[in-house]
Protein backbone atom coordinates (compact mmCIF):
# COMPACT_ATOMS: atom_id res chain seq x y z
CA UNK A 1 0.00 0.00 0.00
CA UNK A 2 1.41 3.40 -1.20
CA UNK A 3 2.17 5.27 1.94
CA UNK A 4 1.37 9.61 2.02
CA UNK A 5 3.58 10.72 4.07
CA UNK A 6 6.55 12.47 3.83
CA UNK A 7 9.95 11.23 3.73
CA UNK A 8 11.56 11.66 7.21
CA UNK A 9 14.84 13.04 4.85
CA UNK A 10 12.35 15.73 3.64
CA UNK A 11 11.07 16.68 6.99
CA UNK A 12 14.15 17.49 8.24
CA UNK A 13 15.06 19.80 5.44
CA UNK A 14 11.88 21.68 5.15
CA UNK A 15 12.21 23.63 8.39
CA UNK A 16 15.98 24.94 7.77
CA UNK A 17 15.11 25.50 4.56
CA UNK A 18 12.32 27.67 5.46
CA UNK A 19 14.27 29.54 7.72
CA UNK A 20 17.18 30.33 5.18
CA UNK A 21 14.29 31.62 3.02
CA UNK A 22 12.26 33.94 5.39
CA UNK A 23 15.99 35.25 6.58
CA UNK A 24 16.51 36.42 2.77
CA UNK A 25 12.87 37.83 2.32
CA UNK A 26 13.53 39.81 5.95
CA UNK A 27 16.68 40.79 4.46
CA UNK A 28 15.69 42.34 1.70
CA UNK A 29 12.95 44.12 3.15
CA UNK A 30 15.55 45.73 5.61
CA UNK A 31 17.51 46.82 2.46
CA UNK A 32 14.43 48.02 0.08
CA UNK A 33 13.88 50.21 3.48
CA UNK A 34 13.80 54.05 2.97
CA UNK A 35 17.25 54.96 4.40
CA UNK A 36 17.61 58.90 3.23
CA UNK A 37 14.73 60.43 5.08
CA UNK A 38 15.92 58.60 8.58
CA UNK A 39 19.23 59.71 7.56
CA UNK A 40 18.47 63.36 6.70
CA UNK A 41 15.99 63.48 10.19
CA UNK A 42 19.51 61.98 12.40
CA UNK A 43 21.78 64.66 10.45
CA UNK A 44 19.40 67.41 10.89
CA UNK A 45 18.98 66.57 14.90
CA UNK A 46 22.58 66.75 14.99
CA UNK A 47 23.64 69.78 13.50
CA UNK A 48 20.59 71.21 15.90
CA UNK A 49 22.50 70.46 18.97
CA UNK A 50 25.86 70.40 17.52
CA UNK A 51 25.89 73.87 16.40
CA UNK A 52 25.77 75.73 19.79
CA UNK A 53 28.87 73.29 20.69
CA UNK A 54 30.69 74.42 17.66
CA UNK A 55 30.12 77.91 18.57
CA UNK A 56 31.17 77.20 22.05
CA UNK A 57 27.36 79.24 23.29
CA UNK A 58 26.57 78.33 26.69
CA UNK A 59 23.24 77.52 27.43
CA UNK A 60 21.06 77.10 30.27
CA UNK A 61 19.47 73.69 31.01
CA UNK A 62 15.79 74.47 29.70
CA UNK A 63 16.94 75.64 26.37
CA UNK A 64 19.03 72.41 26.21
CA UNK A 65 16.39 70.17 26.70
CA UNK A 66 14.69 72.42 23.94
CA UNK A 67 17.61 71.48 21.39
CA UNK A 68 17.26 67.67 22.49
CA UNK A 69 13.67 67.84 22.02
CA UNK A 70 14.19 69.45 18.67
CA UNK A 71 16.40 66.57 17.33
CA UNK A 72 13.80 63.95 18.71
CA UNK A 73 11.69 65.28 16.57
CA UNK A 74 13.97 65.42 13.70
CA UNK A 75 14.78 61.99 14.28
CA UNK A 76 10.54 60.76 14.22
CA UNK A 77 9.95 62.69 11.12
CA UNK A 78 12.83 60.57 9.74
CA UNK A 79 11.49 57.73 11.30
CA UNK A 80 7.98 58.01 9.48
CA UNK A 81 9.33 57.21 6.32
CA UNK A 82 11.00 53.36 6.97
CA UNK A 83 7.80 51.77 6.09
CA UNK A 84 6.86 53.17 2.92
CA UNK A 85 6.90 50.48 0.20
CA UNK A 86 6.08 51.72 -3.44
CA UNK A 87 5.97 48.40 -4.80
CA UNK A 88 3.77 46.97 -2.82
CA UNK A 89 0.63 46.66 -4.90
CA UNK A 90 2.93 44.93 -7.45
CA UNK A 91 4.88 42.63 -5.17
CA UNK A 92 4.62 39.25 -5.71
CA UNK A 93 2.89 37.04 -2.42
CA UNK A 94 5.90 35.79 -0.34
CA UNK A 95 5.57 33.49 3.02
CA UNK A 96 6.78 36.26 5.43
CA UNK A 97 3.50 38.20 6.89
CA UNK A 98 2.92 41.71 6.69
CA UNK A 99 3.61 42.10 10.04
CA UNK A 100 7.24 40.60 10.18
CA UNK A 101 8.13 42.80 7.13
CA UNK A 102 7.05 45.87 8.54
CA UNK A 103 8.56 44.51 12.25
CA UNK A 104 11.85 44.16 10.99
CA UNK A 105 12.12 47.63 9.30
CA UNK A 106 10.62 49.37 12.99
CA UNK A 107 12.33 47.44 16.09
CA UNK A 108 15.78 48.66 14.42
CA UNK A 109 15.07 52.33 13.50
CA UNK A 110 13.05 52.48 17.18
CA UNK A 111 16.53 51.05 18.53
CA UNK A 112 18.60 53.21 16.01
CA UNK A 113 16.55 56.77 16.06
CA UNK A 114 16.90 56.47 20.11
CA UNK A 115 20.46 56.03 19.82
CA UNK A 116 21.12 59.10 17.27
CA UNK A 117 18.77 61.14 19.42
CA UNK A 118 21.12 59.81 22.55
CA UNK A 119 24.28 61.51 20.69
CA UNK A 120 22.60 64.43 19.70
CA UNK A 121 21.33 64.87 23.63
CA UNK A 122 25.32 64.37 24.56
CA UNK A 123 26.39 67.30 22.00
CA UNK A 124 23.53 69.63 23.61
CA UNK A 125 24.51 68.61 27.32
CA UNK A 126 27.96 69.87 26.35
CA UNK A 127 26.65 73.19 25.99
CA UNK A 128 25.94 73.68 30.12
CA UNK A 129 28.43 74.43 32.67
CA UNK A 130 30.36 71.47 34.16
CA UNK A 131 28.18 71.97 37.50
CA UNK A 132 25.02 71.81 35.87
CA UNK A 133 25.98 68.17 33.43
CA UNK A 134 25.10 66.08 36.18
CA UNK A 135 21.25 67.79 36.45
CA UNK A 136 20.80 66.89 32.62
CA UNK A 137 17.19 65.02 32.74
CA UNK A 138 19.03 61.87 30.28
CA UNK A 139 15.60 59.50 31.58
CA UNK A 140 12.94 61.81 31.32
CA UNK A 141 14.07 63.13 27.40
CA UNK A 142 14.91 59.62 26.16
CA UNK A 143 11.23 58.92 27.02
CA UNK A 144 10.25 61.28 24.96
CA UNK A 145 12.30 60.72 22.44
CA UNK A 146 11.11 57.09 22.25
CA UNK A 147 8.04 57.98 22.68
CA UNK A 148 7.98 60.42 19.29
CA UNK A 149 9.68 57.64 17.42
CA UNK A 150 7.21 55.15 18.14
CA UNK A 151 4.29 57.22 18.02
CA UNK A 152 5.94 58.16 13.99
CA UNK A 153 6.07 54.76 13.52
CA UNK A 154 2.76 53.34 14.44
CA UNK A 155 1.03 56.78 12.40
CA UNK A 156 3.01 55.27 9.37
CA UNK A 157 1.78 51.94 10.10
CA UNK A 158 -1.59 53.35 9.77
CA UNK A 159 -0.92 55.60 6.79
CA UNK A 160 -0.07 52.28 5.31
CA UNK A 161 -3.14 50.63 5.56
CA UNK A 162 -5.03 53.60 3.54
CA UNK A 163 -2.21 53.64 0.63
CA UNK A 164 -1.94 49.95 -0.06
CA UNK A 165 0.85 49.37 2.00
CA UNK A 166 2.85 51.70 -0.10
CA UNK A 167 3.17 55.48 1.87
CA UNK A 168 2.79 55.54 5.75
CA UNK A 169 4.68 58.68 5.75
CA UNK A 170 2.00 60.81 4.28
CA UNK A 171 0.66 60.28 7.77
CA UNK A 172 3.09 59.70 9.84
CA UNK A 173 5.11 63.17 8.88
CA UNK A 174 1.93 65.68 9.28
CA UNK A 175 0.97 63.69 12.20
CA UNK A 176 3.57 64.05 14.08
CA UNK A 177 4.17 67.47 13.36
CA UNK A 178 0.56 68.18 14.49
CA UNK A 179 1.13 66.48 17.60
CA UNK A 180 4.34 68.36 18.61
CA UNK A 181 2.69 71.63 17.81
CA UNK A 182 -0.52 70.38 19.48
CA UNK A 183 1.52 69.21 22.69
CA UNK A 184 3.62 72.77 22.54
CA UNK A 185 0.49 74.48 22.63
CA UNK A 186 -1.05 72.78 25.79
CA UNK A 187 -1.79 75.04 28.67
CA UNK A 188 0.71 74.94 31.66
CA UNK A 189 -1.53 73.02 33.78
CA UNK A 190 -1.46 70.20 31.25
CA UNK A 191 2.13 70.79 29.34
CA UNK A 192 4.05 67.36 28.88
CA UNK A 193 6.55 69.44 27.13
CA UNK A 194 8.48 70.83 30.73
CA UNK A 195 11.60 72.24 31.84
CA UNK A 196 13.57 70.27 33.90
CA UNK A 197 13.20 70.53 38.05
CA UNK A 198 9.53 71.32 36.97
CA UNK A 199 7.56 69.81 39.86
CA UNK A 200 5.27 67.86 37.66
CA UNK A 201 8.44 66.17 35.95
CA UNK A 202 8.18 62.59 37.36
CA UNK A 203 4.08 62.74 36.49
CA UNK A 204 4.45 64.30 33.30
CA UNK A 205 6.91 61.51 32.28
CA UNK A 206 4.92 59.04 33.24
CA UNK A 207 2.50 60.24 30.57
CA UNK A 208 5.07 59.65 28.03
CA UNK A 209 6.08 56.04 29.19
CA UNK A 210 2.30 55.30 28.69
CA UNK A 211 2.23 56.96 25.34
CA UNK A 212 5.43 54.93 24.35
CA UNK A 213 3.44 51.69 25.35
CA UNK A 214 0.52 52.33 23.56
CA UNK A 215 2.50 53.10 20.38
CA UNK A 216 4.48 50.04 20.71
CA UNK A 217 0.99 48.36 21.22
CA UNK A 218 -0.78 49.79 18.22
CA UNK A 219 1.89 50.01 16.58
CA UNK A 220 2.14 45.84 16.81
CA UNK A 221 -1.91 45.54 16.00
CA UNK A 222 -1.69 48.39 13.09
CA UNK A 223 1.31 46.32 11.44
CA UNK A 224 -0.52 43.08 10.94
CA UNK A 225 -3.66 44.20 9.68
CA UNK A 226 -5.19 44.25 6.35
CA UNK A 227 -4.82 46.98 4.19
CA UNK A 228 -8.35 49.10 3.74
CA UNK A 229 -7.24 50.27 0.04
CA UNK A 230 -5.95 46.65 -1.05
CA UNK A 231 -9.13 44.89 0.81
CA UNK A 232 -11.23 47.18 -1.29
CA UNK A 233 -9.85 46.91 -4.21
CA UNK A 234 -10.31 42.84 -3.59
CA UNK A 235 -13.85 43.01 -3.32
CA UNK A 236 -14.41 45.21 -6.13
CA UNK A 237 -12.42 43.01 -8.30
CA UNK A 238 -14.57 39.86 -7.19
Amino acid sequence: MLSSAVPPDTRVRTGPRRARHLTVLLRASLRAMPKMPLALGGLVGLLTTATPALLHVGLGLPDVAVLSRVAAVAVALGAGFVLDDPAARTTVAVPVSRAAQRAVRAVPVLVLGTAVWAVAAAVARTTLPQDARPLFPWGGLAAEAAALVALSLALAAVGLRFTEGERGSLVAAPGILLLVITVALLPEGAALFLAPGHPSWAAVHRVWTGLLTAALAGGVLLAGGADSARLTGTRTRR
